[in-house]
């Protein structure tokens, strides 16, 4: 505590002096600090209340976390040098309408709420829109701030430095849970999958471009962790979605080094087949990604444990039709409770007649046509700009760093399927960001392109 108002106004000094500081440590912090208690186990990291907001646990009157005053600070400073020195506008980048039709629907979702009556809670209504909002802010923030070369490469260590430290925090957590009486749901944020996947997706693609550099060294040397951490967190969307996510890299190398993807591609196929004939039968965290791909085409595969919550989800998807078919074309609106066609037993997610698991259709619950519209078209967006980067550029490392929002894009749509991906602040942040690298890339590369087209012949 002494320590902190020093760390502080340093932090703050600095984003002054170099507002790109200010990305670094939102980037990092997102990926590293817990948005959710773990129930049964209380790692240290859990207990910084990064994600709550400031008036939850000091007497400041401040209704914002960390992670927003950062973002206003480091906003405040790129517009104090934007447009005090240079007067120059901001840059919109390769997905800015994108992000601003996604954040455009929660804003019409609230006017939607707000008039459909006296029932609209105001503070559901923040909690709701706090996430794409700052998906957006960390968007635009990116596009205007990183300006080099060199800064993307300080992104990329962040990623897979701090991913490692999840990972490691996985394995001590898994190792706290079986000294335990009983068993835990989970030992893990359900949101850390997506960065442990999208580390092993980026080695993954090192080896389809050919880019060799410490950074990639330093990964491949990090997978036996990763690995080792994605099956001990036992979360079954994580696995799939990594599946997923192999698939979408490895077709996207047929275009731009097809003999590569096609080795990696038969090798994977001897590895899954001899996969399956060893652990067919087994049981533990080595047989975890087949009982994954079992629960997707047979539910008496899976636990009693994962039989209930299927059968919530279940439920719920009944009655997320219902509401649909009750208000087809506006939804309930943000900051509404969606309609309840069948009751379900209360669970401990405080906003759970509010917001869905299937955060895909929640946003047509919320908004109607229009929010699912706008949440497909970043979507196809993002793969499309990412992918098409992918193929025409040259340097591998520029490559690497165009697939990281491809596949952060791929994993959190196959997570959100399932969870509550839309609305974790930590994902939405670092995937923003991401977004905001692949939008510098592209303007380079219009760049380097316009200027070819109009060199004399």
């Amino acid at each position: 505590m002494l320590l902190l108002p020093l760390a502080g106004a340093i932090v703050v000094l600095g984003i002054c002096a170099y507002p790109t500081l200010g990305l670094f440590v939102l980037f990092a912090s997102a990926i590293l600090f817990e948005q959710v208690r773990l129930s049964g186990i209380e790692p240290p990291i859990t207990e910084t209340k990064f994600f709550v907001n400031i008036n939850a646990y000091t007497p400041l009157p401040i209704r914002l976390s960390i992670p927003d005053l950062l973002m206003l600070l480091t906003g405040v400073a790129l517009a104090a040098r934007r447009f005090g020195a240079t007067h120059q506008r901001l840059r919109m980048g390769a997905f800015g309408w994108a992000v601003l039709g996604y954040v455009g629907v929660f804003v019409l979702g609230t006017v939607i709420g707000v008039a459909r009556g006296a029932s609209w809670n105001a503070d559901v209504a923040l909690t709701e829109s706090r996430a794409p909002v700052q998906l957006a802010l960390a968007y635009f923030l990116t596009a205007n701030l990183v300006r080099e070369h060199r800064q993307l490469s300080v992104f990329l260590w962040l990623f897979v430095l701090v991913s490692a430290v999840k990972a490691v925090q996985i394995l001590g957590n898994g190792q706290a849970a079986a000294d335990l009486s009983y068993t835990l749901r989970t030992i893990s944020s359900h949101e850390d999958v997506i960065f442990i996947g999208a580390a092993i997706a980026l080695a993954l693609v090192a080896v389809l471009v050919g880019h060799r550099s410490r950074l990639v060294f330093v990964l491949f040397a990090l997978q036996p962790l990763f690995v080792v951490a994605e099956f001990v967190a036992y979360r079954r969307v994580g696995l799939i979605a990594l599946a997923v996510m192999c698939l979408v890299i490895m077709l996207m190398a047929l275009f731009t080094r097809p003999r590569r993807a096609a080795v990696l591609g038969a090798l994977a196929c001897v590895g899954l087949g001899l996969y399956l004939l060893i652990f067919w039968d087994a049981t533990g965290p080595a047989a975890e990604p087949l009982r994954a791909m079992r629960s997707v085409v047979d539910a008496s595969a899976t636990s009693l444990v994962d039989q209930a919550s299927n059968a919530f989800r279940d439920t719920e998807h009944e009655n997320i039709g219902y509401t649909i078919r009750e208000l087809p074309l506006t939804g309930v609106g943000v900051g509404q409770r969606y309609l309840f066609e069948r009751d379900v037993a209360d669970i401990s997610f405080p906003y759970w007649r509010f917001i869905t698991h299937d955060a895909l259709l929640w946003l047509w619950l919320k908004a109607g046509p229009l929010g699912a519209f706008a949440l497909w078209f970043l979507v196809a967006r993002a793969v499309l700009v990412g992918s098409d980067l992918f193929r025409r550029l040259s340097a591998p490392a520029l490559q690497w760093v165009v697939a990281l929002p491809v596949t952060l894009v791929v994993l959190q749509v196959v997570f959100s399927s399932v969870d509550l991906g839309l609305t974790y602040s930590r994902t939405m942040i670092v995937l923003g960001t991401s977004l905001g690298l692949a939008a510098f890339v592209a303007e380079e590369q219009q760049t380097k392109t316009t200027s070819a087209s109009q060199w004399p012949d």
